[in-house]
This record gives C-alpha cells, structure tokens and sequence, in this order.
C-alpha cells in the first residue's frame, strides 16, 4: 500500500501515532543504515543519546554537542550536528555548505528534519478527511509552492515569522549530495527523520532552479554532454540521486529504478502521457537528437552499459522515441540489444530503419497501449 492509499484512508482524528508508525517503515524501506560499529566513538555516542527518551536532561547534552562541534577551527570537525533542524534555515544550501567546510574530509555530519509526509500527517491527524483534504491544498501552495517562486518568495518569507520550511525527503537528500555529502544512514528518530552523511567532496556550484522546465546532462552523439529539455516530473534536488538510487534501489523490469520515490504524483501523471517530453522538441530542432532513438542517458546510467555498447551508442544522436517501445525489453542485457539491433540497423540505413521504427513504436503505443513505468 502506497503512501497516498494509506492517507485516503484516514477519516478519523487523532491517529498521529498510528500514522508516524506507518511512515517510519515506509520512509525508510529503500534507505541505507549505517555499521555503527565501524563509526567513531563521539559519533556512537551522539546517535545513543539522541534515542534516549526526550526530556531536558538530552535536549542539554544535544544543544551543548551541537554548539561544541561547531566551535572547531574549519576543516577539522570529525562528527558535526547540526544546530537546528533543517527545516529552520532559510538558506539551507548556505549552511549546508558552511558545514561542509567545517568537516574534514570522510568526517560524520548529522541532521534531522520534519518530512513532508510527517507534515501531511500531521494536519490529517487533526481534522476530518474532507476538511483535511482542503487545508492540505492551500497549506502546499504556500508552504511548498510560494517559497520556490521568485514571484512569491520574498513575500513568503516576508509573512512568515519563523522559518518553518516543509522539505519532502528527496529534495533533502538531494541538496546533501548537491552540498558535496553522501547520505550514509537515514532513520526516524522519535518523530524526526534524522540523516547521517559523509563528506566526500566540494559543494557542487552549478545553479539550480525550482523550474517546471528543467535541464538534464545527458551523454549524445561523440561522447558529448548536452542539456535535455524536459518537464519537472521529480522533486527538486532529485537528479543529484542518480548513484544513491541505483545503490539502495537496484534496477526494475523494463530498465527504470525500482519504487522511485523522487518522482511525484503529478510527475507520474506527466509521464504515464509522455507530455514530459514534450521539451525534447527544443533538442530535435537543436540537432542535438532526433525523432527516433535510443534514449539520451546520464552519465550513472551509461556507466552499466557494457563498454562495446558505449562506444556503439555514441556514434548515433539519441532519439525522443526509443526502439524500448518495440521490444519492450524487461532487464537491462534485453535493453541493450534491443538497441544494439536499431543501432546496428541505422548505420546502414538511416532513413530505412527510423521510419520503420516510428510507425512500429507509434503503433504499440496507440494500440497496443503499450508503455514504460
């Protein structure tokens, strides 16, 4: 049962608890935990303190590690808390980049946060479904809408006296990796999604926009990286997940991630009727792909390709309409030579084998209802 069932479930009050439970396993499902026995010791120490029992005695010792650890000179911070939950910062890339300089390199970084769905769960717990339902609406639209936008940022933060940020956990997890972390443990601690990274790198400088169009680097013809054009289908910060995903998720039938949680509702939608890639069409007319091929693919992608494969792909432009919806190939081998039989057919003849393609892929699709997940 999917998060969204579960919610079209609740028609009673005060079931929180009930549903904190439910979230605690289903957040979770696809995250890493951390060998707490290979940690170091103030790091152990931390996490042990922080599952005691709330109480002020704990809520002392946290606020007094957390001010401690920040008090180190940059550059040599072994194990850093963070001061506040992220949900406070207004600027949360900016701290997230102040602790990144603060840590030594492979140093422990520990955070927590208040999910979107803890959020959700939160204003169902305390009103009726169809009451709920409408005060969900418009708390999205400012907390989660309003913030994003140049239009209605400063006014947001103008109204809003104390930050409290509603962040969906891909986004966190993707500003992490963004700010030059790897997530290394997640798991709710209390009521708190609490998340333990590494430092593995510099902040990554390229900007990022909260767009409903969205550029994605992708591998085209000659090796070459290029910017694909298409609709937002995933929360922001996603595209930074790509390794993470793959690492704690594995590969489903047809060559997609396995339960990708980074794609949204609507993102579904957009996708199950193709009008994501509508954008492509600025590619095509850019010459950066054509009408027909294989798909364009991001750098972690390309990389399971066996190396012949590779090096067959980049002597072709991708394509808006992949040979996938031909074969429709279920594993990742069966990918690769579906393609390899367009590509090896297209280099003899182009013209020949795109037409032969498209009305083959246009007629699955239309009447054979045949799709990706």
């Amino acid at each position: 049962m999917g998060i969204r069932s579960f919610f079209n479930k609740m028609i009673a009050r005060d079931n929180y608890d009930e549903v904190m439970e439910y979230l605690a396993v289903e957040e979770t499902q696809h995250a890493p935990r951390f060998k707490f026995d290979e940690a170091p010791e103030q790091l152990r120490e931390l996490i042990s303190v922080a599952e005691t029992d709330r109480g002020e005695e704990r809520s002392k010792w946290l606020n007094d590690y957390a001010k401690n650890s920040w008090s180190v000179p940059d550059g040599e911070a072994e194990v850093l808390f963070a001061e506040e939950h992220l949900n406070a910062f207004r600027n949360l890339n900016q701290y997230l980049r102040s602790a990144n300089a603060k840590m030594k390199q492979d140093g422990y970084f520990v955070c927590g946060f208040d999910t979107a769905q803890k959020h959700k769960a939160q204003i169902f717990s305390k009103y009726p479904k169809f009451i709920a339902e409408i005060i969900y609406f418009f708390d999205f639209i400012w907390h989660r809408v309003f913030p994003k936008l140049r239009l209605t940022r400063r006014f947001y933060y103008f109204c809003t006296k104390k930050v409290r940020k509603v962040l969906p956990r891909p986004e966190v997890l993707g500003r992490m990796y963004y700010c030059g972390f790897d997530v290394v443990s997640e798991q709710y601690i209390h009521d708190r999604y609490c998340v333990i990274c590494q430092k593995k790198r510099q902040p990554d400088t390229e900007p990022h926009n909260y767009g409903v169009l969205i550029r994605l680097r992708r591998i085209g013809k000659n090796g070459k990286m290029f910017n694909v054009f298409k609709f937002r289908t995933m929360y922001a910060y996603s595209e930074y997940l790509q390794t993470y995903i793959y690492e704690n998720n594995a590969l489903d039938v047809g060559g997609k991630f396995n339960d990708d949680y980074r794609v949204t509702e609507w993102g579904r939608f957009l996708r199950k009727t193709w009008l994501d890639e509508l954008p492509m069409f600025i590619n095509v007319l850019k010459r950066q792909m054509k009408l027909v091929g294989v798909r364009p693919l991001s750098q972690q992608y390309f990389n399971l390709y066996t190396e012949d494969m590779q090096q067959l792909r980049i002597k072709t432009k991708p394509g808006m309409l992949p040979p996938f919806y031909v074969d429709m190939p279920e594993t990742l081998d069966e990918i690769q030579e579906s393609e390899r039989r367009y590509i090896e057919a297209y280099l003899k003849h182009p013209l020949r084998t795109d037409w032969k393609y498209f009305w083959g892929i246009f007629g699955n699709i239309l009447f054979k209802g045949k799709r990706s997940k």
